[in-house]
């Protein structure tokens, strides 16, 4: 069944806190990041179980949200519940380290345009296959269109970081544009190339190219927020809006040529130099580390870290050595299984991961099950080691994922692209190999997951716990409201639907009445009115629930006729309900009857227009 994206970021704001206790929303490939001004007021578990959630994660002093494929739809629809303060504190009072800071901002500046950065890099890459193939002529109008095109993106990278940024430090847009555009500008591009010294009030200027570059604008943005906050708040009002820009603009230009892009290169060249003197040292333990450790980075969302690593290496190398394709522990999980339920999210997971989005794979799965993120790990391992054995590169910014391989080549290097295809085939192979012989342990049919157990236990600590015993007797049973009935696996709960609370009926009622459907004991009476659980005194044990999740309603629209203990007559009266009212709720009104204490097969009776007479199911 599809999701409801709507319905699900109605659900996630609520259970948030609210509109007023979310101070930001941003999102990238698979997430949503929350800024909470308290996180404690939120249940990551009720958060985690709300449908087209895949899991939550706290981390980089954001509640990140792993929605997957469907992020952006949901984004949407969150932010039409949300006002967003853009003067708040992007933090929302909490305290989180430097390195969380950091992080933040980068996954807040890069996730906007990832994406286009990434098709570029493509670009590039099919290109160069094109040219391999003497499919395309490099002299030609159409290969130098489209060639400038594909570098487009990175020539002028220091603009889009200065949109994203100036949103993320809370500073005029514009200016932030006029101050990068300044830095890749033709005049002083120019004046990098003639070489020539150049004084700014007698300071001697640095000439750097700062196309593709990074960190150097981040910062200038950072100090420019400061810098035009000061003049908002000291200039005359009369003044402001003219001479804000003016003096921002002049200040931050020379400042940034002066420092702020000098340190910027220094500190970008010091990260990437950690990485590549190690990938220098020794590609294959360089490989060993990026590949074996990359999903624990995914986890904890510091892999933006690593992407001014990525951009600076493309911008100073020409090529960049992070590789890699994880998704085949999910393959072995989805080969080994026996549970259905298990067979297609696994199935689902790593279909995604083929593409580059991973984080189905290793919340759905991976972590889930435990083994298999442990395998995945070292597949991930011996890939990046053969990888770096062979000194695999991508020659353009990519995603990693099989649409993405045209980067990975390029003519005069095909021992490296076929070393990358090893690499990859042989982590995929091994992946999947290992969770297979290693196996995990099967979660049980009655707890395929936690929001599962906790109602299975509420139902089973509100009634005794009675085994059916072995018969040859049959039993039929009729149904406790007229209606269409279909088989439980078919109703909208997947709870219910996995049959993980008992085997039975949902039917879509008529009317607003529920009848005892045998002599028994009302042995549970929940006061909400929503639920009553049966015994019929030969070992059954029944769930009649009113609705889906309409224990929320509070009794608002139920009428209870029994109390708990009471013996019942088949016919009589156990609860009057209001289908309108809970529909206009925005609930489901269908009527969940199953048979909780049984694993015998249990032969379901479907079809439309049930009465009250009519047999439902029947069991041997």
């Amino acid at each position: 069944m599809a999701i409801d994206y709507r319905k699900t970021a109605g659900e996630l704001v609520k259970e948030l806190g609210g509109n007023e206790n979310i101070t930001n929303v941003t999102h990238c490939a698979t997430r949503l990041r929350f800024i909470l001004k308290n996180e404690s007021l939120v249940d990551k578990d009720k958060v985690a179980k709300i449908p087209g959630v895949i899991t939550t994660v706290q981390a980089s002093g954001q509640f990140q949200v792993v929605i997957g494929n469907h992020v952006k739809d949901a984004y949407g629809f969150v932010t039409e519940l949300v006002t967003i303060d853009e003067n708040a504190d992007s933090k929302g009072g909490q305290k989180v380290s430097v390195f969380s800071r950091i992080v933040d901002v980068i996954s807040a500046i890069f996730a906007p345009f990832l994406y286009t950065l990434a098709a570029c890099g493509i670009l590039q890459g099919i290109l160069g296959v094109l040219v391999a193939l003497n499919a395309i002529d490099t002299t030609g109008g159409t290969y130098q269109i489209l060639n400038f095109i594909s570098w487009t993106a990175f020539t002028f990278l220091p603009v889009l970081i200065a949109v994203t940024a100036s949103k993320k430090f809370g500073m005029n847009t514009f200016i932030a544009v006029v101050i990068a555009c300044a830095l890749v500008s033709p005049d002083y591009i120019a004046m990098v190339n003639a070489g020539e010294a150049i004084h700014f009030l007698g300071l001697p200027v640095q000439l750097l190219s700062y196309t593709s570059s990074v960190i150097p604008i981040i910062l200038a943005v950072w100090a420019a927020s400061y810098v035009e906050k000061f003049f908002e708040k000291h200039l005359p009002l009369v003044v402001r809006n003219l001479f804000t820009p003016m003096f921002t603009i002049a200040i931050m230009v020379p400042l940034t040529l002066l420092a702020f892009g000098p340190i910027g290169n220094t500190i970008g060249g010091a990260i990437g130099g950690i990485y590549n003197t190690l990938y220098d040292l020794s590609p294959i333990v360089a490989g060993i580390v990026v590949g074996g450790f990359w999903e624990v980075l995914v986890i904890f969302g510091v892999h933006w870290g690593i992407t001014p690593v990525t951009v600076g290496n493309y911008a100073s190398l020409g090529y960049d050595t992070f590789t890699g394709l994880q998704a085949a522990a999910a393959l072995g999980v989805f080969l080994k299984t026996k549970d259905k339920e298990m067979k297609g999210v696994s199935a689902s997971a790593a279909l995604t991961g083929l593409f580059g989005i991973t984080e189905p794979a290793i919340y759905g799965v991976n972590l889930r099950l435990k083994k298999p993120m442990i395998c995945g790990c070292i597949a991930g391992a011996v890939g990046g080691a053969i990888g770096g054995a062979f000194h695999a590169v991508s020659w353009g910014y990519n995603m990693p994922g099989i649409a993405t391989l045209p980067a990975y080549f390029k003519t005069g290097h095909t021992t490296q692209f076929i070393g990358l295809l090893v690499s990859i085939l042989v982590a995929f192979v091994l992946g999947a190999v290992l969770t297979f012989i290693v196996g995990f342990k099967e979660e049980a049919p009655d707890s395929v997951t936690e929001d599962q157990q906790k109602k299975e236990k509420l139902i089973k600590d509100s009634m005794p716990a009675v085994q059916a015993e072995e018969t040859v007797e049959s039993f039929a049973f009729t149904a406790p409201v007229t209606g269409n009935v279909i088989s439980v696996k078919n109703v909208k709960d997947e709870a219910f639907a996995s049959e993980a609370m008992g085997k039975g009926v949902g039917i879509q009622p008529e009317d607003g009445k529920v009848y005892a459907p045998f002599d028994g004991i009302a042995e549970v009476v929940f006061p909400t009115g929503h639920a009553v659980g049966l015994n019929d005194g030969k070992g059954h044990e029944f769930l009649i629930h009113i609705g889906l999740d309409t224990v929320e309603l509070n009794g608002k629209g139920f009428i209870v006729h029994i109390q708990q203990g009471a013996s019942v007559k088949t016919g009589d009266l156990l609860v009057e309900f209001d289908k309108a009212e809970i529909e206009r709720a925005g609930y489901d009104s269908t009527v969940i009857y199953i048979l909780t204490n049984t694993k015998e097969n249990i032969e379901i009776v479907e079809g439309r227009h049930k009465a009250l007479s009519d047999t439902v199911m029947r069991m041997r």
